[in-house]
């Protein structure tokens, strides 16, 4: 291992070469620590997001072939759903099954309300259909929550609550309506419903905002997003109990405690008896994982590219300082190689010459690096389209061995693309290519 001797050697007799090999390792080290530590933050924010979100399986009616002969009417030729809804007793039982954490149901345009005591924004048509003015839509559910536009962050609760599966006669409206009527959490709302020829009362629970700038051309209010509003199922129950023959839900989506068990949850339901024979269908839905994780596996994709450019670009550099190093090494090369040392013995001396001084600049990046981290973490939940809590950038343990396994492969290439053009000749001609 006299190798070994001579790179200490050469390493200590060498000072301002050194030097420079340690700032640029150190540099090259940083750069690639941090990129392990946000691809790691990455990787654990997109893991959270899917147990967070997960998966759901959604029960819905199944219209096709179950939709009647048709009405003629004013308007045309109307069609009503003749199979059956999700009942009580479907859902206790869902509700049973291993696995199972929730289930929410919500229903676009179950009721429509004109103002009785208060004004929708206007729409470029201005309808008046209704003694009260024109009618807008309102999605009943059992819990607002769990609603897919509060779900997917486009609305976000900004005054009182949410709707849940025990309210009766709750309402919840768009900020943009409550600040046109001066409403309030707690005030009390009228609306008229065309549909059964009743007036109802609704309690306003909760004010939400994401409506802003969305109305663009709206012929009618109920294209206006602002407009709609959410209430309570069991108040569309009630208000419609006399035009149903039998009570149910037309939409449920249900929860899983894990998310890797969606199958299994999928299957236990599918086989409830409960089910059997019901113009129902079953299936599983991963859109909201989707559209939260695209843009982690987007931030992905792109720290996975820069580690790859950064790696890259390291060999590039490193490569060529070494090779004007070991060009004015010839000699010295020549020597060694005339008194018996092999061509391997000379690449490894080199090796540990480039691996002594980057022991110093890895442990030397770590705090570096831990800097650099917290900057681009803040930067990227600043930039971020959507909520990460969770996410945070940071160096730890398991950051280390990926970090030393390749900061020790980029040195043993470079050390080989750099050696390789001159130790491949004979010391003749080394010799002669001095002179």
């Amino acid at each position: 291992m006299v190798f070994l001797k001579r790179a200490g050697l050469y390493c200590i007799r060498q000072r301002f070469k050194t030097l420079i090999l340690f700032l640029v390792l150190t540099l090259i080290a940083s750069l690639i620590l941090t990129g392990i530590a946000i691809r790691d933050a990455v990787s654990g924010a997109a893991k959270n997001v899917k147990a967070a979100v997960g998966g759901t399986i959604e029960l819905n009616l199944d219209h096709e072939g179950h939709m009647g002969a048709g009405e003629q009417n004013a308007w045309g030729t109307s069609y009503s759903y003749n199979g059956d809804l999700i009942s009580k007793e479907i859902i206790d039982a869902i509700e049973k099954v291993e696995g199972v954490a929730d289930y929410n149901s919500e229903n676009t345009g179950s009721y429509y309300g004109a103002g009785v005591d208060f004004q929708y924004l206007p729409a470029s048509l201005g309808l008046s259909y209704t003694k009260y003015g024109e009618a807008s839509s309102y999605t009943a559910t059992l819990s607002s929550e769990k609603c897919r536009s509060f779900q997917n962050g486009n609305y976000q609760l900004v005054a009182g609550r949410h709707i849940t599966p025990k309210d009766r006669y709750v309402c919840m409206l768009s900020k943009e309506l409550a600040d046109y009527n001066q409403l309030s959490v707690g005030d009390k709302v009228r609306m008229y419903s065309l549909d059964s020829d009743s007036e109802t009362m609704f309690e306003l629970v909760g004010i939400f905002d994401g409506t802003e700038g969305t109305d663009g051309n709206a012929l009618t209010v109920d294209e206006i997003p602002a407009n709609c509003g959410y209430i309570d199922y069991a108040a569309v129950e009630d208000i419609f109990k006399y035009l149903k023959e039998e009570s149910g839900y037309q939409q449920l989506t249900i929860y899983v405690k894990d998310p890797m068990q969606i199958q299994t949850v999928y299957d236990q339901i599918a086989a409830l008896p409960e089910l059997k024979g019901k113009t129902l269908k079953l299936t599983i839905n991963t859109e909201a994982v989707d559209t939260i994780s695209a843009p982690l596996e987007s931030l992905q994709k792109s720290v996975h590219t820069t580690m790859i450019l950064i790696f890259v670009v390291s060999i590039v550099v490193l490569t060529l300082l070494l090779t004007i190093w070991i060009r004015e090494r010839k000699n010295e090369i020549a020597i060694l190689l005339s008194i018996g040392n092999s061509k391997i013995n000379i690449i490894s001396q080199i090796f540990m010459e480039s691996l002594f001084v980057a022991v110093i600049s890895f442990a030397s990046s770590i705090p570096l690096s831990i800097s650099i981290a917290g900057k681009v973490g803040a930067y990227i939940i600043s930039r971020a389209s959507m909520e990460l809590a969770e996410f945070k950038v940071q160096i730890d343990t398991s950051s280390l061995l990926p970090f030393y396994l390749i900061g020790v492969s980029l040195i043993a290439v470079s050390v080989l693309a750099s050696s390789w053009t001159i130790v491949r000749l004979q010391p003749k001609e080394i010799l002669t290519k001095m002179s």
